[in-house]
């Protein structure tokens, strides 16, 4: 009776000691380069948007994440350092074009860190690049796309009211970027229209190269999609309960001088 009872315990922790090595043996090689458009953010289900206390950002898409992804069984790569040190010192020569085209316009009104650390830490550890190179190569990807410029020279403009054919949108970034593309819907709870919401590009795992994708998306727009507005005025300005504050946050620059 022993006997039977340690064999299938035997069996347990062997396969929980497999399933262990599977997990931990999981590595990235390619990434997915996240743009988000922040016309659908502050559109869609997150109205409070806020200017971040560094100052207006940029009018254009914003780097969400350089996204860590296993080519072989398609699934996102996370947290691969458990003590993940991140170094805003590093940064210095980035910061303002993290504080344009990679803030953080939830509110209440931040300086972006507490963003890029978890970004840094979910993804950037499971890279092969080093904290800078991370940011750097995300940056000079979003450049290098100019992604709202390939869709307005193309007739894609922002409106409230013109719906666009998602295959038109589709043909374009083809053209542009071959099939390295993937474009994320969000549904208006009002309206019910699908919005364009984030831009997904395929990279190469230096960081370096627009790639073909190896996998494909979850589809989440449908055949006619918006392309909603977005400018700065959206934003709420938090400068008058800042100034109230006594515990006002420093903004990022002054902690990287």
């Amino acid at each position: 009776m022993a006997t039977s009872k340690v064999v299938p315990l035997i069996c347990c922790l062997a396969f929980f000691c497999l399933s262990s090595s599977i997990i931990s043996a999981a590595k990235s090689d390619f990434f997915y380069l996240t743009l988000l458009w922040p016309g659908a953010y502050c559109n869609g289900f997150s109205k409070d948007c806020c200017t971040p206390t560094t100052g207006e950002p940029a009018e254009d898409f914003f780097v969400q994440a350089l996204e860590t992804y296993d080519s072989a069984t398609g699934k996102i790569v996370t947290n691969c350092n458990s003590t993940c040190p991140f170094y805003i010192n590093q940064l210095r020569k980035l910061i303002d074009d993290l504080f344009a085209y990679w803030p953080d316009i939830k509110c209440p009104s931040n300086n972006g860190m507490n963003q890029w650390k978890s970004v840094w830490c979910t993804y950037g550890s499971c890279s092969n690049l080093t904290e800078v190179q991370y940011f750097q190569q995300a940056l000079a990807l979003r450049g290098k796309v100019d992604l709202l410029n390939t869709l307005t020279s193309n007739g894609v403009v922002p409106s409230e009211t013109t719906q666009y054919n998602l295959e038109d949108i589709q043909r374009i970034l083809i053209a542009y970027l071959g099939f390295s593309t993937e474009v994320e819907c969000r549904r208006s709870l009002l309206r019910r229209d699908y919005e364009l919401y984030k831009i997904r590009i395929c990279v190469s795992s230096d960081g370096q190269r627009i790639i073909s994708c190896p996998i494909s998306m979850r589809k989440t727009c449908g055949s006619k999609i918006k392309f909603l507005p977005f400018s700065t005025n959206m934003l709420h300005d938090e400068g008058a309960d800042n100034k109230a504050n006594p515990l006002k946050m420093p903004s990022a620059k002054s902690l990287v001088m």
